[in-house]
This record gives C-alpha cells, sequence and structure tokens, in this order.
C-alpha cells in the first residue's frame, strides 16, 4: 500500500491507530455494504482514545492543512451519526483513490480531497455534499461524469439566478472532480503500464471520426467513432466506442483532447437527451400556471402594446420574435421549413416538413397525405399594433423586448427568454394534453431530430383542434373562432404513404399470385413474398435481410417475436420485442405446413443438398421464409426478391411502416407505437427500468392489427394447399 506516505509518518507521532484505520478502509468493498455501515466495522474504542490523545497532545498546536488526511480521518470519527454512514463509504471510495495518486506528484490533490470530504463530516454548512453525490458503489469515470455534469448543469443556472447551487458550492465539486480526475488518469496509466513493457510498448493512438448515413427510413443519424490502440494492432483488436449524436462539433481547445471530446459529447448526448424529455420537472418547460400568467399580460398589452403584439403573435406563430421582425418591408417570411404571413386580410403561419416521396411520380396519385403542411391563421386584430415596428430601429426593438421580458420574469420563478417564449404553445401541449408527436409537429421539429415525423398521417383539422384545446387553456377568454375558415379534413404527412384502396388492391393481387399459379415452385416464391408483406405491414418492422427471423425468435404462444433491424442505439441492446396477433400466429403455422408439404413434394425432384434449407427452417437456424431460385435450389427470401416481383409498382421497401403508423394511430399509444417502432428515445423504451409499461399493454397494437385485417381485407391461407402438393 502506498497510502502510507500520505499519512506523513513520524517515529515521534507514533501514528499506527491512523495507519490501521486507513488500512482498514483501504481494504474495504462497497459491494459488501449493503446496510448502514457503523464505525466498529474499521476501528476499535481504544484505537478511537488513542487516536483522540493523539489529535490532543501532538498535533493540537499544528496546522489543520499540514496533515489534512489525519484530520479527515479524525473527522470521520466525529462526524454527526446522521451523515457517518455515508461519510465512512465515502471515505472507502476516497482511499482506494488516493491508494491511486503518487505522493510526489499529488500531495497537494489529497489535501484537497481530504478538506472537502472533512468539512462535509464536521461543518453543517458542508453536510450538503453527502446528499447531493450519487449513491455508492460507483465507478470513478462515472462519478466523474456526474460531477461535470452537474457543475455545468449549476453554472447554467446559476447565470440565469436560478441556481440549486451556489458558486461556492459549484467551486467545491470542481475541486473533487479535479482529484478524481487525477486518480483516475493515473489509473488508467497503471492499467496500460501492466498490460507490457512499458520500455517496447507501443503508445496508444485514438483516431475521431464522424460518420452520417442515411437508414432505410431515410433517418439521419450522425454518430462519432472513437478508435483506440496501437498502429499495428489489426482492426478487430483496438477498442472502437462510438457515440450516436446530434451532429455535435468540437470546440478549438476539445480538438487536442480525446479525453474532453469523449466525456464533452457524451455530456452533450444526455443533455440533449434529458431536454428531449421535456418533461414537468425539466427547469426549461412551461407548466400550465406560467403559461396562464404570461399570456394574460400579452393579451392585456397586446391591443395597446406593439411590443406585446409582437411577442403575443411570437407565442401564437410559435416563432422567435426576429424572425417575425425580418419581414418588417413586404411582412411575408418563407423559409424551407415555415412561412409566415402579415396582412389586413391574412395573418397566418404554414409549418412544412420535409418528408421523403414516393420515387416514382406515377404513384403520386395513390398518396394517402396530399400535402406535408399545415396552415395555423393568426388574429388580425393585432396586425395594426406590429405594422408600427416598421418604422422602428431592430436595435430599439430588442431593447423594448428584453426590458418588458424581464418585467414578466419578475413575477415567474421560470427565466421568460426570446429563445424560450415561442416555445409556449408546444410545452402545453405536449405536458398539458399529452400530445408529444403534435406538440413537435406544431414546433416545426426537424425530421431528422425526432424521427416519428418520417412517418406521420394525420388531418389539418386535427392539428388546429389540438393547437385550439391548447389555446383555451393557456388563454381561455380567447375567441378562437377566427381558426374554423382553415380547418379543413385534408390528410397531411407522410409521402410514401400509399391510399387505402391501392394497399387493398395490392395485397388481393398478391393473394391471387399464390392461388392461382400452376407452378409449385413460382407458388413458393409468391406464398414467401405475400406472408414477408403481411409480417411487414402488421409488425411494422424495417425490411431487412434477417427478418421475419428465425422461428426460434417466435413465440407463437404468447403471439411475440424479437426483430434486431436496427444498429445499437443508446438503450444497450439492438433489439425489441414485436407483438403479433392471432391472424398472423396463424398463418405463420399455415406456412409452415405448407413447407413440410413442400419438402415431401422435392425430394422427389432435388438433391437433399439443394433443399437443405428447408430443414434448417425447422431447426431454428434459419429465417423462415424461402425462395426458390432457378438454379434449382432453396434459399431464403432476400429483398432483392421482393423488388423483382414487385417490379411494377415501384414502391419503396419501407413502405408498409408507414402505412402501419397511420394505422396504429389511430387507435394505439403514441408511446407503444414509438417502442414498437424502434423510435424509444434515451431514457424512454418501453422496457426502461423506470418504466411503466406492461407486456399486455401489447394488447392495444393487437386490437389494431385485428382491424387492419379486416380493413385490408386480408384472405387467410388455411384452405391453400399449393398446385401438386398433397
Amino acid at each position: 500500500m502506498s497510502g502510507y506516505d500520505f499519512l506523513e509518518d513520524t517515529q515521534t507521532l507514533k501514528l499506527k491507530p491512523f495507519r490501521d484505520f486507513y488500512q482498514s478502509l483501504a481494504e474495504a468493498k462497497l459491494e459488501d455494504y449493503q446496510n448502514p455501515i457503523k464505525l466498529n466495522d474499521f476501528i476499535h474504542t481504544t484505537q478511537v482514545i488513542e487516536i483522540k490523545n493523539i489529535i490532543n497532545q501532538k498535533l493540537a498546536d499544528t496546522l489543520i492543512s499540514e496533515y489534512q488526511l489525519i484530520h479527515y480521518l479524525f473527522a470521520l470519527i466525529n462526524t454527526p451519526s446522521a451523515h457517518q454512514s455515508n461519510a465512512l463509504k465515502w471515505a472507502i471510495f476516497n482511499t482506494k483513490c488516493i491508494e491511486l495518486l503518487d505522493n510526489n506528484e499529488h500531495t497537494a490533490t489529497v489535501a484537497k480531497l481530504c478538506m472537502r470530504f472533512r468539512l462535509a463530516c464536521t461543518k453543517q454548512k458542508y453536510h450538503w455534499l453527502y446528499n447531493f453525490l450519487p449513491s455508492l458503489p460507483l465507478e470513478l469515470e462515472d462519478l466523474i461524469d456526474f460531477i461535470d455534469k452537474k457543475e455545468k448543469e449549476n453554472k447554467e443556472l446559476l447565470n440565469r439566478s436560478l441556481q440549486s447551487l451556489s458558486k461556492e458550492q459549484i467551486g467545491q465539486l470542481a475541486d473533487i472532480r479535479v482529484s478524481y480526475q487525477y486518480a483516475y488518469t493515473q489509473s488508467d496509466r497503471q492499467k496500460r503500464h501492466r498490460q507490457g513493457n512499458p520500455s517496447i510498448q507501443e503508445p496508444t493512438q485514438t483516431d475521431v471520426k464522424k460518420t452520417s448515413r442515411m437508414t432505410l427510413d431515410d433517418e439521419r443519424t450522425h454518430q462519432t467513432h472513437f478508435e483506440r490502440g496501437t498502429a499495428k494492432q489489426p482492426h478487430e483488436d483496438k477498442t472502437i466506442e462510438t457515440v450516436e449524436d446530434h451532429n455535435f462539433e468540437f470546440n478549438s481547445l476539445e480538438q487536442y483532447s480525446i479525453t474532453a471530446q469523449i466525456n464533452n459529447l457524451k455530456n452533450k448526448v444526455l443533455h440533449n437527451n434529458k431536454n428531449e424529455l421535456m418533461s414537468k420537472p425539466n427547469p426549461r418547460v412551461f407548466d400550465l400556471p406560467t403559461a396562464q400568467y404570461i399570456m394574460r399580460i400579452l393579451f392585456e398589452q397586446a391591443e395597446n402594446s406593439p411590443i406585446h403584439a409582437l411577442l403575443l403573435f411570437s407565442v401564437l406563430s410559435l416563432t422567435h420574435y426576429e424572425e417575425l421582425l425580418v419581414f418588417r418591408k413586404h411582412f411575408s417570411l418563407s423559409s424551407k421549413s415555415k412561412e409566415i404571413t402579415f396582412s389586413p386580410k391574412n395573418c397566418y403561419f404554414r409549418q412544412s416538413f420535409d418528408n421523403s416521396k414516393f420515387k416514382d411520380a406515377l404513384l403520386k396519385e395513390y398518396m394517402l397525405n396530399i400535402g406535408n403542411s399545415f396552415t395555423i391563421p393568426l388574429p388580425k386584430v393585432y396586425f395594426d399594433q406590429i405594422s408600427q415596428l416598421k418604422k422602428r430601429d431592430k436595435a430599439d426593438i430588442a431593447s423594448d423586448v428584453q426590458e418588458y421580458l424581464r418585467r414578466i420574469s419578475d413575477g415567474l420563478t421560470f427565466h421568460l427568454t426570446a429563445q424560450n417564449l415561442p416555445r409556449l404553445i408546444s410545452d402545453i401541449t405536449l405536458n398539458e394534453l399529452g400530445y408529444e408527436l403534435e406538440s413537435k409537429l406544431l414546433n416545426g421539429e426537424n425530421v431528422n431530430h425526432y424521427t416519428p415525423c418520417h412517418y406521420f398521417s394525420t388531418k389539418i383539422v386535427d392539428i388546429l383542434d389540438i393547437y385550439s384545446q391548447t389555446l383555451d387553456l393557456v388563454c381561455p377568454h380567447l375567441d378562437s373562432g377566427y381558426m374554423e375558415e382553415f380547418k379543413s379534413p385534408t390528410t397531411f404527412g407522410s409521402q410514401q404513404t400509399p391510399d387505402l384502396p391501392f394497399i387493398q388492391s395490392f395485397f388481393q393481387q398478391l393473394d391471387q399470385q399464390v392461388r392461382n399459379n400452376p407452378d409449385p415452385f413460382e407458388t413458393l416464391n409468391h406464398y414467401s413474398i405475400w406472408l414477408w408483406h403481411v409480417c411487414m405491414i402488421m409488425t411494422s418492422s424495417r425490411p431487412s435481410g434477417s427478418f421475419p427471423p428465425n422461428l426460434d425468435y417466435i413465440d407463437l404462444d404468447n403471439r411475440i417475436l424479437a426483430a434486431a433491424d436496427k444498429e445499437q442505439r443508446h438503450s444497450g441492446t439492438i433489439g425489441r420485442y414485436l407483438p403479433f396477433n392471432d391472424f398472423l400466429r396463424n398463418e405463420i403455422q399455415h406456412y409452415q405446413n405448407y413447407l413440410k408439404k413442400f419438402q415431401h413434394f422435392i425430394r422427389v425432384c432435388l438433391p437433399q443438398e439443394k433443399v437443405q434449407a428447408i430443414q434448417e427452417v425447422f431447426d431454428g437456424e434459419r429465417p423462415f421464409l424461402l425462395f426458390y431460385e432457378c438454379q434449382e435450389y432453396i434459399r431464403n427470401l432476400a429483398l432483392a426478391d421482393i423488388q423483382k416481383y414487385c417490379a411494377e409498382i415501384a414502391l419503396q421497401r419501407n413502405w408498409t411502416r408507414h402505412f402501419s403508423h397511420y394505422f396504429f394511430a389511430q387507435y394505439c399509444n403514441e408511446d407503444v407505437i414509438k417502442g414498437i417502432f424502434g423510435h424509444d428515445e434515451a431514457m424512454q423504451e418501453l422496457f426502461d427500468r423506470y418504466s411503466s409499461f406492461q407486456p399486455n399493454d401489447y394488447e392495444q397494437i393487437r386490437v389494431a392489427q385485428d382491424k387492419m385485417v379486416k380493413i385490408l381485407e386480408l384472405q387467410s391461407m388455411s384452405t391453400f394447399t399449393g398446385v401438386m402438393i398433397v
């Protein structure tokens, strides 16, 4: 143990009781202490008396700073009972960190760490530390990330006068984080030293690479890859850490520190995930009383104050006020995603979404959604007030805006800014009405940041009704009758969703190709293609070579299957569970029976080695949908086969997901839909440890699937045996 060096032991002081106490803490394992820890687990009463005598007789006239570790150990003994168990746990953790540090280089580091925890033990003013830090046991790296994150959060809150920690407390956290960072660095260095001879070991290199790609769902994903290893190591032996991000960029200082890049990127992702929740406990989210208070002030002043009218329109159009100012000359703003028009006759904003479209222009006439935008009117009564701003300087307007927002904020615990004001409507739509997707649509969320925006289909009248409901909550005195003329039954959303008659006709054609084909080999191919489409549209899975899966991954009794159709993301797994109804279960069983008959028939035509795939399906060794190749052998159905056999209909392979999303949204909870589609964000997964989701919640999906079978007029293959297969 190297920690003896930090005890400043001398023959005169006779510090053996301190060494024994320190050793007991350093050798303890936090995992062994599930219950509250007692002081006598580490030190005898006689030793406590000896330690007190040393403090009183030998160290009474010395400065505490000269013997920080000794006084820290002494403080542990005198810690109030309410904090002693937690203090001892942190002492165990701290001694292990001290053991990692070199005496010659890190004396000051150890002293600072001991000082912070000594004060937390003995001074009520510093007791907050034990309540603030996370529960132990905890990995050192995770603790550093936690403290770093809390530092940044509280610095931001401090700047906004909403701090939960004081400036001094944030500084104390920083002292602790720096100490742990040194310990972690030393630990990592020692670990690398043990891995080989340092005299001949190549220096570890870290390469950083940022990538982006488009999935089959037209989802744009961004990843940062950190690859560690030596130049001579093969790629498969190197450590590769991938962080999925939102195309974050590193600043100039981070460019020279890989550790800073990794830590800061992870913190940014965590911060983004937290904000993505936009739940009520989030201090950046508008609650209903706050929203009502703000809207009451804006409406009371808007008739006579151009600035208040401007801020009111910023809220109602979900647009930053500066974007409203840029069209002072023409009173119209048009961008790729939003169009805003102000005139005595027309006041409205139109929100558009950059959805992917059918690649075949002929299919446009069969689209379910005519457009990809919606229009919401704005009250014309305030137009004259806003018109007065045309004559004013932009800087003066900005100054007045800040002043008025400050006055409104004086009556709030919520810090009101020009940046968060446009989010008022969408926050209330989400947290008070429970419409997550609609809140994103109203806010004009980028489809690359919120994937369900790729798939949604809804009526304009429905989005306007939700907008009206929100206005009724935040400003009940407002007459929203001016919106009636804009309400339309027209649907908008995904441009890859076929309409219902087209899909009904499509499945009828697939069905007839199976039942009316005289060639048994072609029948197998068409049967597999039919069942593939049924599986896809019922389960909403992504098209991939591994889906539908092996029979071993299908539980027919419980009507659930496992899908692994997406790269590993934040959840720690690569798959999810998809429910299916009785119809699909029966069709999978019918297909298996058909394969058994086909297997018996094919034996007289082809040698065993060319039909081995059939038996491997029943053995659970390959996906269960099969295909007859023209070279006279049986293999798995491939995505290329789908495109070849459906060449006359140039649908994208993932059109089934777009229709399924539209259909399920009419009958199912949005959280469940996000879960089965693989769109759930971090900390929002269906089977997350904090989730209230239960497997029987899948029943709403199965009910919707039953309705889909009836509406699409899907016919069972229960009576189909196949030509020449008896």
